[in-house]
């Protein structure tokens, strides 16, 4: 990675902590129809090679050695810049804000990116920018990380640009300029995943349907304590309704490719939401099931998805005498995990691209015959405990009433689910790729419903 003028060096050695489970739970992947590649333990050397042909176009956090951080102004001037300099890109709005700002998707292919129909064809990788707005790394790494693949010369990278699509999704800058973590609504986007009542929540959905990404990797920032304070902290898809091998190749992602390669250039990795004393977890605080969160929500949507967090505040004294250190490292370390996507993805992209498929066809076929378990409560490290938590006897679909199909079809849609229209109002069968999707959302026995239909058991 390129950090312009660094004058104090970022890496040091560490000790890698690395998280478990907190409760043992069953998880049995289903057998995949291609191997992965063997991971790189040490990382690689794919940062390096991401050089930059050229540096003309910096960002302003880069011109400040990471002294200030770019304004939504400077970003839009930025990617306006990077569009007309660069046949790999392009630049479009998918929506407004609740302020009338822009919310950008940017595209990157070599030697033009792909439209959506062509992409989905093919194999598309899509990072989410910091959704958070007062978590201002993982935009500045996706600008970079744009840029250096705009104009890298590396075989390795144009391989990777020549048959996947790569997707940034630009969100939240109503919370960009305020510097809060919710949007303009006072809403935390990344809690908005199922009810879609933001803009910003829409948008990402409405991206996930129309360019069925393989791969995706959401960018945060979170605030370290004695127990918790490693330099990124990532996670897979927790959510027992996520096909199983989209969940095992999403952990593999997270902790062979994003966390080895942040790991391999000295800094430390860990599991997302566990505190950790003398090298042993002891509590669990975060990183639960909830399917409104974008890293569960893409494994409902057969996506192989994580989170990556950095930690946003000084982990050692260097950082807390120089805050431009400390931002250099947020940004580095959330590049370094990005740029361990997609080096999984350009290693596995004929796996991924069929698993991927095969987990829609799966999970169409499990709603088709009532089979498996539908969960409404539980994570891939907790068994649910009440008999109101799971569904041993799943049901055909849901029927909604007419009030209900004409109040939800927009959120429906943007989802990408279909239903038939009955006299009694709408049919929403579970034979349909989104059947992991669709009991959390319709079923009273669901935390965050947005309706309460009626389960139909017989077909």
């Amino acid at each position: 990675m390129r950090i312009p003028h660094r004058t104090t060096p970022l890496r040091r050695p560490v000790a890698i902590l690395t998280g478990v489970a907190v409760a043992v739970g069953i998880w049995v992947a289903t057998p995949a129809t291609g191997t992965l590649n063997a991971a790189p333990d040490e990382g690689s050397e794919m940062p390096a090679t991401l050089q930059a042909a050229d540096d003309t176009l910096r960002t302003p956090f880069e011109e400040s050695n990471g002294a200030a951080w770019t304004t939504v102004p400077e970003a839009q001037r930025f990617w306006r810049a990077l569009d007309e300099s660069s046949d790999r890109v392009r630049v479009q709005t998918i929506g407004r804000s609740n302020e009338g700002r822009p919310l950008q998707l940017v595209s990157v292919g070599d030697p033009a990116p792909a439209e959506p129909g062509a992409a989905r064809s093919g194999s598309v990788l899509m990072y989410t920018c910091s959704v958070h707005g007062d978590e201002p790394s993982g935009r500045e790494s996706c600008m970079q990380l744009a840029r250096d693949m705009s104009t890298t010369t590396d075989p390795s990278w144009l391989r990777l640009l020549r048959n996947t699509t790569v997707l940034f999704v630009n969100v939240n800058p109503d919370g960009w300029v305020a510097d809060t973590r919710e949007n303009a609504q006072g809403l935390d986007v990344n809690r908005d995943y199922m009810a879609l009542e933001s803009p910003e929540a829409r948008a990402i959905v409405k991206t996930i349907r129309d360019w069925k990404p393989d791969v995706l990797n959401d960018l945060h920032e979170f605030g370290p304590n004695p127990y918790y304070h490693t330099d990124l902290l990532q996670l897979w898809p927790r959510n027992r309704q996520s096909d199983p091998t989209i969940h095992d190749l999403a952990k593999s992602m997270s902790e062979e490719y994003s966390g080895a390669q942040v790991t391999s250039a000295g800094y430390t990795s860990g599991e997302y939401g566990i505190y950790v004393k003398d090298g042993e977890p002891f509590r669990q605080v975060a990183g639960d099931e909830q399917g409104r969160i974008l890293r569960n929500y893409a494994g409902l949507q057969n996506v192989v998805g994580m989170l990556s967090e950095t930690a946003n505040e000084p982990l050692n004294a260097e950082e807390e005498a120089d805050e431009s250190l400390l931002n250099r490292r947020r940004v580095e370390v959330n590049y370094l995990s990005a740029v361990g996507s997609a080096e999984f993805t350009l290693e596995n992209r004929d796996t991924l691209v069929a698993e991927t498929a095969a987990a829609a066809e799966r999970v169409t076929t499990e709603g088709a015959e009532r089979s498996g378990v539908v969960y409404f409560a539980g994570q891939d490290n907790m068994v649910p405990t009440s008999s109101s938590e799971v569904e041993p006897e799943p049901m055909c679909g849901y029927q909604l009433t007419a009030e209900q199909r004409t109040s939800l079809a927009t959120v429906l849609r943007l989802h990408g689910i279909t239903w038939q229209n009955n006299p009694q109002g709408a049919f929403v069968t579970m034979a349909q790729e989104d059947q992991p999707l669709i009991p959390l959302l319709l079923d009273a026995r669901s935390e965050y419903r947005i309706a309460e239909a009626t389960p139909v058991e017989t077909c």
